[in-house]
């Protein structure tokens, strides 16, 4: 029976990745420059402008592309199977208080979050991993920041909410 159990989990761990075209930890952990020009976006696998990014569920775990998804369970699925495999994100935020509305999970520094559509939106966040970072004020980790660190989960940034440009993991 455990035998039966354990091979249901992997096929449904392995669809999920198939779902999720989850590329392995080589896409996983491919650094790249910080500003690099391959970096890209897809919604459901189709090319979508970078600037999109922000109104849709994401993530960089396969950095240099950014993967969105139309679906809320497709999203959180893939980040599960991802968290689980490997630890490359290191914040996760939302454009809504209390942890709603479009959300990503970074696991990249980002100089500039306008050319990813999330320029002065970020209203919660939870860092991950045990990971330190910054939000900053300003693009290029310029003017005022805010430090996380060690699993912090804030629901409402207030005054701070909506005004990061940019993120740097410390």
């Amino acid at each position: 029976m455990h035998r039966v159990r354990g091979l249901a989990v992997g096929l449904t761990v392995a669809g999920l990745l198939a779902i999720s075209g989850f590329a392995g930890p080589a896409g996983v952990f491919a650094a790249g420059p910080k500003t690099d020009p391959d970096l890209h976006a897809t919604l459901d696998g189709k090319p979508i402008p970078l600037e999109d990014v922000g109104k849709y569920d994401c993530d960089d775990f396969n950095y240099p592309e950014i993967r969105c998804s139309s679906s809320k369970l497709l999203f959180e699925a893939r980040a599960v199977v991802v968290a689980t495999l490997t630890a490359v994100d290191y914040v996760t935020i939302w454009d809504g208080v209390g942890y709603s509305g479009a959300s990503m999970n970074v696991s990249q520094d980002y100089p500039a979050l306008s050319a990813i559509g999330w320029n002065d939106r970020i209203s919660s966040f939870k860092a991950r991993n045990s990971e330190t970072g910054q939000f900053w004020t300003d693009w290029f980790y310029g003017g005022t920041w805010y430090a996380f660190c060690c699993n912090t989960q804030v629901s409402n940034l207030g005054a701070w909410s909506n005004i990061f440009s940019s993120i740097l993991r410390t």
